[in-house]
């Protein structure tokens, strides 16, 4: 539970709210890569009598051929609804575009893995939505009560959902905060060293912000001996567990970008920015002509065709909303291609990393007036055409460290094998970039490129 988060159990446990299925339909839509998309529609267009691909020659349906579809009343669960049917789960035979969504090697990916299979199946739209409010550092960016109300389930689901989550690897993911992620990482300390870490964290982290070893020392009788260990404890967790796993795969990131399908592509002219999403387009697709007639004439009807009235109506709505939701994804896609094509403009133009500005999701959220759990689904395991023509991923713009390590790597490309560049060398020449950054941190990322040192590079 998020520290300092209140439940009123006495009033609210066990209560549903109702979620909107536009709401939840647009999370989860707008989450999903190009690819994932295709399938996503071609699922729905399956499931949906109501929703057709655009075809010149295609005839709408007729009534007779609507009612094939209308289940009587007596087979059909009561109070069923859109978003009840659209939550609800299904039999193997049916085809559930979540499942068919293909898989990105990316820590959403790693956590749906995890968590689906840690959750009862009609929890499974409940974590899908809490992946998609996990940001790039692993921490969830909604509370219990946001998780209750967006997906319609109790405050106590909700909880549950989320302490799955948080029990998932990599370890600390799911924290609300720093000192959150620290303590979960915690959970089952074994040495003294680690139990002292965990009571410091939990209780007494001031003095540890402070490294206020005499005050700790004071509180719990230890020696400077325990009081250090439980410092290295600490300093040898992950902060950001989710970059953390990003990071291990940060060598790959070109490498998966060559023949990646662009959720946006980016070119300009004398007139401005040209933003395209390419994949599939509200425009190709529309309710069904037969549908949407038969959906009119029964809205004045107040008595007869129950059946076909309930039926008619809830896959039209679906249809609707179907629409809607990629409409809204296309929109949020361009308002943020947008935004990082003005913010990033020599880097769009260019390719060239130097340019990049330091930037983070929280930031474009505040700038666009979005929730940063939006942000996050726009761009987490999405790819985007700059103006070269290459196809880089979103955590480009948003990865100081992606920005280092590129430059460090166009440096020791263009070096004189005879005579490799030290860790100092290449930091006076990002310096002369107008990059100041030390030598050992140099190191560090050559380390995470698993580039040679110079040593090793001239005798290799």
């Amino acid at each position: 539970m998020k520290p300092g988060a209140s439940i009123r159990t006495s009033v609210r446990t066990g209560l549903r709210t109702t979620a909107d299925p536009k709401v939840v339909l647009n999370s989860q839509i707008l989450q999903l890569a190009q690819a994932d998309l295709f399938q996503a529609v071609e699922a729905e267009l399956l499931e949906n009598p109501a929703l057709e691909r655009i075809d010149d020659e295609f005839q709408p349906l007729t009534r007779e051929e609507i009612l094939k579809h209308v289940a009587p009343s007596e087979l059909r669960p009561s109070g069923d609804t859109w978003e009840a049917n659209r939550c609800r789960p299904t039999d193997d035979s049916t085809p559930d575009w979540i499942d068919l969504a293909a898989s990105h090697d990316s820590l959403w990916d790693h956590l749906r893995a995890q968590l689906l299979t840690m959750l009862p199946a009609e929890s499974r739209t409940l974590g899908l939505y809490l992946i998609g409010n996990i940001n790039e550092r692993g921490y969830l960016t909604t509370t219990i009560e946001e998780a209750a109300l967006d997906c319609g389930v109790s405050l106590e689901d909700a909880e549950a959902a989320i302490d799955a989550l948080r029990s998932c690897e990599p370890a600390g993911v799911g924290a609300y905060d720093l000192r959150d992620c620290l303590i979960l990482q915690l959970q089952r300390p074994q040495t003294d060293a680690e139990r002292l870490a965990r009571q410091i964290l939990r209780s007494h982290w001031d003095e540890l912000v402070q490294r206020n070893t005499r005050s700790l020392r004071h509180r719990y009788k230890v020696a400077d001996e325990l009081i250090e260990a439980a410092f290295e404890v600490i300093t040898g967790l992950n902060p950001f567990p989710g970059e953390g796993f990003c990071a291990h795969n940060v060598p790959q990131v070109s490498e998966r970008s060559i023949g990646a399908q662009p959720d946006v592509m980016l070119s300009f002219d004398e007139y401005g920015w040209i933003i395209e999403i390419p994949g599939p387009s509200p425009l190709n697709l529309r309710v069904d002509r037969g549908y949407e007639d038969r959906y009119w004439e029964l809205q004045g009807r107040r008595q007869g065709a129950k059946d076909e009235k309930r039926h008619i109506t809830e896959y039209v709505d679906r249809a609707r909303h179907f629409l809607s939701a990629l409409n809204s994804r296309r929109e949020t896609l361009a308002r943020v291609a947008k935004y990082l094509a003005e913010r990033q403009e020599g880097f769009v133009k260019t390719g060239d990393y130097k340019f990049l500005q330091n930037l983070t999701r929280v930031e474009m959220a505040k700038d666009l007036g979005l929730h940063e759990s939006t942000i996050s689904r726009a761009t987490n395991g999405k790819f985007i055409q700059i103006a070269t023509g290459e196809v880089v991923s979103f955590d480009v713009f948003f990865k100081a460290a992606l920005r280092v390590q590129r430059m460090i790597e166009d440096i020791l490309a263009s070096e004189n094998p005879d005579h490799p560049l030290s860790d100092q060398d290449i930091a006076d020449k990002l310096a002369q970039k107008g990059l100041q950054v030390a030598r050992r941190t140099v190191n560090k990322y050559r380390d995470r490129a698993r580039m040679l040192s110079s040593h090793k590079r001239r005798v290799a």
